[in-house]
């Protein structure tokens, strides 16, 4: 009982009533809740669960100390409150794990004004797929396409990200009347053939042999900007581009939610906050 995190444990147990659900709220896995638990009860020497098919019983043991762990989550809170209350500047570092093409052609440009009214701020970006663990504070923010269920963790769904088939206005007018079957088509490579995008064309499209296939999103932007052919993209970053054009008449596209996910502990840290609202900010405009 010497470590506040034996009784936070404990409790998670208590209110979830099983091993596993305790684990994904505190964002660790089963194995470890069990094991924490049994330490405890040797440490006290009093048995706290019957461990039952269904789940986790508490014993009358567990119903008695409850109210005094709460007592000890409810003083750990109000000392991380104080903890965050003093840096109270707008300033630090922030960063931020996100997808390349949201990093590059949404929150980049955007920059220069926030950072200009937030002089104190420094950026990280983390831009690519890889999914950072935000519970280790690998980032402190972060946009993500897949909803985490895991970690003590505040999370938002704050757009939804749609796409379009474009090619270059030249392009296209040099191949008006062609179906878009006959058309050349840009797309992933193989490694990223999981994408919404990716599948899309491929489902539609069985039979295509594209011309191009890359790993950069920024490559197959450039070569559809350049009129090699056409491509998926995500509607936030075509608008960005007036020279390109929109196919019509094609099967319904993918929709994907975007997340926005931070930390529950860092949340009101000034910093936090403020490029947590950037975010909201710069996704309410995906069209």
């Amino acid at each position: 009982m010497e470590r506040w995190d034996d009784l936070r444990i404990f409790l998670a147990a208590f209110r979830e009533g099983s091993c596993a659900a305790a684990g994904a709220r505190l964002g660790v896995n089963q194995s470890t809740v069990s094991r924490r638990i049994g330490a405890l009860e040797r440490d006290l020497g009093v048995r706290l669960f019957d461990r039952l098919p269904e789940g986790l019983v508490p014993t009358a043991a567990a119903e008695e100390i409850v109210p005094r762990a709460e007592l000890f989550e409810a003083t750990a809170a109000e000392l991380m409150d104080a903890v965050e209350g003093i840096d109270t500047r707008l300033a630090g570092v922030v960063r931020v794990a996100l997808p390349e093409m949201i990093a590059s052609e949404l929150v980049v440009p955007a920059l220069p004004g926030f950072l200009r009214e937030c002089p104190g701020l420094r950026m990280e970006l983390i831009a690519g797929d890889a999914i950072v663990d935000l519970s280790r504070r690998e980032a402190d923010l972060a946009l993500r396409f897949v909803r985490p269920e895991s970690g003590d963790l505040i999370v938002r769904r704050v757009a939804t990200l749609r796409f379009g088939v474009f090619g270059s206005k030249e392009y296209l007018r040099e191949h008006r009347g062609k179906s878009p079957e006959e058309l050349a088509w840009l797309d992933w490579d193989t490694t990223k053939a999981h994408l919404p995008d990716a599948a899309w064309l491929h489902a539609v499209f069985p039979q295509l042999e594209p011309v191009l296939r890359t790993t950069s999103l920024a490559v197959r932007m450039r070569a559809t900007l350049s009129g090699l052919g056409v491509s998926v993209l995500a509607l936030p970053l075509a608008a960005r581009y007036p020279e390109l054009e929109a196919i019509e008449d094609l099967p319904p596209m993918p929709e994907i939610p975007v997340w926005l996910v931070g930390h529950r502990a860092l949340r009101n840290l000034p910093r936090i906050k403020a490029v947590w609202a950037l975010l909201e900010e710069l996704t309410s405009a995906f069209p």
